[in-house]
């Protein structure tokens, strides 16, 4: 099994200043400060032996602070050697479509052979839509309409003409370097049942964050793969991210899981709180409307995240329920995140650094087969199993 490093910067304290829309002050820490530290750990993944570093896409907010993916994966391209990059993900409406065509292309030719998974996904926080001037409204069609753009500029002439965008004859340049296969495995993030479906009906991949029991999980791998079958597609296995607080000491452990339970809080505040209108009435996130109706004002004390999701523990116990994971999803491919909530920087590179020692050399032997509860069958679609929670 193949193990990808989610790089990307949180400021995570500063939600209290957001909060209180304090905005006649800085930050107590300076958004700069954050970010070299997010760099070393950067540093970090190839020479600890990990296959790939991956971030997300992010605008305005303390939450996840890198814009636009490809910008940060390009640096990373050219100051490292072996690994391949990933977007954990591609916000497709908020981008031009051909100019994200164009940006990668340059970027899988930066990469020279070294492999571009590809994440994408339609957003959920009204402030970033807002900023970029799209309606939210629209986000089902502009996200259907960008993957077909994308998958037709792979050849030497195309055009697009739909409801939200419109292509003239056109060709990309310079090619990619893997055209005509770049877009084969793109995987779609999603956290609800009709995301799930819209995802399967396009043919693309699973790419999610567990953040429900496994068995819940597992149901819903099923179903999705039951839904690809109906369009007469292959089943899929998924990529899945993790959050990582790897110890040998129970005290420690304990506190990896108040970190984690930190991130839900801020992913909830960026998501859903701060600056965030209410979902009710909107089309196409009438699943969201449910899952954030109640609670929507949760203390930061009062958010958990389950045990059975993460990868908070000793070496031993992560080697464990990594394989407990794949047997029951069938994981094809782990990100792990080691740095998040209010974790201290250098917490998070000493978790990364046991983690690498001691559990990533099981991981990398891991066998990841598909098992036949994932295969999907007419019953699977029946299934109401959501996935998991939000990326970054």
């Amino acid at each position: 099994m193949q193990v990808g490093v989610m790089v990307t910067s949180y400021n995570h304290r500063d939600w209290d200043r957001l909060l209180a829309g304090d905005y006649g002050t800085d930050p107590v820490t300076p958004d700069v400060a954050i970010h070299r530290e997010t760099m070393k750990l950067g540093d970090m993944v190839e020479p600890l032996g990990f296959d790939a570093i991956w971030c997300a896409e992010h605008y305005g907010s303390a939450y996840s602070m890198q814009g636009n993916p490809l910008q940060w994966l390009a640096f990373w391209a050219g100051r490292t050697q072996r690994i391949d990059m990933g977007t954990a993900v591609i916000v497709a409406p908020w981008w031009q479509p051909v100019k994200l065509a164009h940006e990668i292309a340059m970027l899988d030719l930066l990469l020279d052979g070294r492999r571009l998974h590809i994440g994408i996904g339609r957003g959920i926080s009204a402030h970033e839509y807002d900023a970029f001037n799209v309606d939210r409204e629209e986000s089902r069609v502009r996200f259907a309409e960008m993957i077909e753009i994308l998958r037709r500029s792979e050849t030497n002439r195309f055009e697009f003409h739909g409801h939200a965008y419109d292509v003239p004859e056109l060709t990309v340049r310079p090619q990619a370097l893997h055209r005509g296969s770049l877009f084969d495995n793109m995987k779609a993030a999603f956290n609800t049942p009709s995301s799930m479906e819209i995802a399967a009906d396009l043919g693309l991949g699973q790419l999610f964050v567990t953040a429900v029991p496994l068995d819940v999980m597992a149901k819903a791998v099923g179903k999705f793969n039951a839904i690809r079958a109906t369009k007469g597609l292959p089943p899929n296995q998924p990529t899945t991210m993790m959050y990582l607080h790897c110890s040998a000491d129970r005290d420690s452990i304990e506190q990896g899981k108040r970190y984690a339970g930190e991130q839900a809080w801020a992913a909830r505040n960026h998501y859903a709180v701060w600056n965030s209108p209410s979902f009710a009435g909107v089309p196409g996130y009438e699943d969201y409307a449910k899952v954030f109706a109640q609670g929507r004002e949760l203390e930061e004390e009062h958010a958990i995240v389950g045990e059975d999701g993460h990868l908070i523990g000793t070496p031993d116990e992560l080697i464990a329920k990594i394989q407990r994971t794949q047997e029951k999803i069938s994981l094809e491919y782990l990100i792990v995140h080691p740095q998040h909530g209010s974790k201290p920087p250098a917490e998070a590179r000493a978790s990364l650094e046991l983690f690498a020692k001691e559990v990533l050399p099981a991981v990398h032997e891991m066998a990841t087969p598909i098992h036949e509860h994932s295969l999907g069958d007419p019953e699977s679609l029946h299934e109401s199993g959501a996935m998991g929670g939000a990326i970054g």
